[in-house]
């Protein structure tokens, strides 16, 4: 190579406007140094030199903007973020509904007189499925999280699916009675009936989908309202035309599903017998009319197979190995996708729906204003007169029973969140890739927990211990023999205010179940609440002279909040004094931090936990340090319990 050629070397490497202008520069320099020489920043020619030099700098920024948004923790824009976490195996959250136990109360007549009076069950009510109910949060003086106003005014409504016949009274599903009122003759009049059954902050709502000649495929979508903060929380139902139900998959590939059905005779004339005992039996189904749904920014995107109706993808038989598995299986059906494995060969994935109009149904509703406090689901928004079974019987009797009907929760609702951030999106399906639709490790069943689908319930803090004191494999008076694979988890949710709260027993059975399905055989589960312990952060500042000291103490004020704010805490997570003392002496304007203290608050009155701890006998060496019992620390009302002074000079 000439010495003339090695001059006219190039920096690749410039990626700005002013390193690539320099390096047209040079090569104008290098390879025309007889054409042009005026590079006066005036000229024409520079003109035109800066003009690539910026369309250079555009499309490094694009380049760089395109390469950043393909990784997951470096994207920004929403709808990468989804693509990205949904091809790990994991589906961000929209709204998550809370849950509660509701009991429901009707009014029966009395028959009878004396130690023959009893209740006449032929008054007895049936409500459908899809009772609506209600928290009228405008009525409320004082939220009984907080102990402060509540800023959720207005209504929260409330659903219950299953339905409500006070007639059953069986172990599964009892009803309670017990005297109303007596006559002036010290007779029984009236009877108060209760059913207790599950409600879920969410409502139906319905789209229907006109559908013409098969396309393989076929997707349509559910849009947000107004592109506003989703509430959507998931299909409850797909129905064609027909009455045919289609039922949703993790994948397409899935063809069969476990149904619970009635044990009755008609099911399975063996295990009738034990009827009484397990009303419900667990049998493999298939499911050759199947969707999944992904999550997009602007909806969500519904997608069906591509098989035809009457196809031998229907004629499988189910096998419990096809479910949950994201592969081709079942037998050939008419597609023209390619299968890489066999050419020529392809796969249904199920039905794809034609000539025919779906009935697709939803829920919507959830987030964290739908934690609402006991005693506040009060009022029937949804339950009409032809919903209900009347008993024969005068009229005035009839309207009596059914203007008897009442509703209340005897718990908070909780579990409700709204949709996921992005950081959380990003950390939660590096998790779930993680765990490989399987719980092995600590960290596998917690981000399971974390996972439960919404309509179950939600938990927002997890932590797990091995549980040495229950779970025995064997007993006897000289030897115990316990499970070292039992552990004990702890959980959390959140109010409305987004503060921690302890989750129902309906949650918690949930999951239970939920975790059934990923755990190992030998792995045994106890649910438990986490401890909430309530603080007050205190601090002391000498702010710079030429600082306005007011400013500098809202600065720090607002910087303690954000470090204390409940998304960044987790259970069993020690309060580190030098981390605090950090965040305050880089503060704009503080010259010197002089106090940094902790203080439990458990006044209950006060919407606090009540949980007493003693922080100084727990701080070693400036941290304070959890109790031996699972436990979190929570600043519950930052604007009141973080509070700072101006220290004298």
């Amino acid at each position: 190579m000439s010495q003339h050629e090695t001059s006219k070397d190039i920096k690749y490497l410039g990626r700005d406007f002013d390193s690539i202008k320099q390096g047209l520069v040079e090569f104008v320099k290098n390879y025309y140094p007889d054409t042009y020489n005026d590079f006066n920043e005036a000229s024409p020619g520079m003109m035109f030199l800066e003009l690539v030099a910026y369309a250079g700098d555009t499309l490094n920024y694009y380049i760089d903007s395109q390469f950043k948004e393909s990784l997951l923790l470096e994207a920004t824009e929403r709808r990468n973020i989804l693509s990205l976490a949904a091809a790990m195996g994991y589906r961000a959250k929209i709204s998550i509904p809370s849950t509660t136990d509701l009991d429901i109360f009707q009014l029966l007549p009395a028959t009878g007189t004396g130690e023959n009076a009893k209740p006449d069950m032929r008054y007895a009510l049936y409500i459908q499925p899809g009772m609506q109910v209600s928290a009228d949060l405008s009525t409320l003086v004082q939220n009984s999280y907080s102990g402060e106003d509540s800023n959720n005014k207005g209504r929260v409504d409330f659903y219950v699916s299953e339905p409500i016949d006070f007639s059953v009274d069986t172990a599964s599903d009892s009803v309670d009675i017990t005297v109303y009122s007596i006559d002036g003759s010290g007779n029984p009049e009236y009877y108060l009936a209760k059913k207790t059954a599950t409600v879920i902050s969410a409502l139906p709502r319905t789209q229907l989908v006109e559908v013409g000649q098969v396309e393989k495929f076929f997707k349509f979508k559910i849009p947000f309202d107004n592109n506003t903060t989703p509430d959507y929380i998931g299909i409850d139902s797909i129905i064609d035309a027909d009455g045919n139900v289609w039922t949703e998959v993790p994948y397409l590939a899935q063809d069969t599903q476990f149904e619970a059905v009635t044990n009755t005779e008609l099911n399975d004339p063996e295990a009738a017998v034990y009827s009484s005992e397990i009303p419900y039996l667990l049998k493999l189904k298939k499911i050759p009319r199947r969707f999944v749904t992904r999550v997009m920014d602007d909806g969500i995107e519904v997608q069906f197979g591509s098989g035809i109706s009457n196809s031998a993808d229907e004629e499988l038989l189910p096998t419990p190995e096809n479910i949950g598995l994201n592969l081709p299986t079942g037998k050939v059906d008419i597609d023209q996708a390619i299968d890489p494995n066999a050419p020529g060969i392809t796969k249904s994935y199920g039905i794809a729906p034609s000539n025919t109009t779906l009935t697709v149904t939803y829920l919507a509703g959830g987030g964290t204003v739908s934690n609402v406090p006991s005693n506040s689901i009060t009022s029937i928004t949804g339950l009409d007169s032809n919903t209900l079974n009347f008993p024969s019987g005068t009229g005035a009797l009839n309207s009596t029973v059914l203007n008897s009907i009442a509703v209340n929760n005897r718990n908070a609702a909780v579990g409700g969140r709204s949709l996921e951030t992005l950081e959380e999106i990003r950390q939660n399906a590096l998790k779930q890739l993680s765990t490989q639709q399987r719980a092995v490790t600590r960290d596998d069943y917690m981000i399971r927990a974390l996972s439960m689908p919404p309509k179950f319930g939600s938990v927002t803090k997890v932590f797990i211990t091995p549980d040495e004191q229950n779970n025995l494999l064997t007993s006897d008076s000289n030897d115990v023999v316990r499970n070292p694979l039992a552990m004990n988890m702890y959980v959390l949710g959140y109010n409305s205010n987004k503060q921690l709260v302890t989750v129902n027993n309906a949650v918690k059975e949930n999951l239970i179940t939920y975790l059934g399905q990923y755990r190992m055989l030998t792995d045994s589960i106890n649910i438990r609440d986490a401890f909430i312990v309530n603080i007050q952060v205190n601090f002391d500042i000498i702010p710079l002279k030429d600082q306005n000291a007011n400013e500098v103490l809202l600065r720090c004020i607002e910087a303690v909040k954000k470090h204390f704010e409940i998304e960044r805490w987790q259970v069993n997570q020690p309060i580190n004094y030098s981390d605090i003392f950090n965040l305050l002496i880089t503060t704009r304007g503080v010259q010197t931090v002089t106090n940094v203290q902790c203080m439990n608050v458990f006044d209950s009155t006060l919407g606090y936990s009540g949980i007493a701890y003693n922080i100084l006998d727990a701080t070693k060496s400036g941290i304070v340090y959890p109790s031996l019992d699972p436990m979190i620390f929570e600043v519950r009302f930052p604007d009141d319990n973080i509070k700072g002074r101006i220290a004298n000079y």
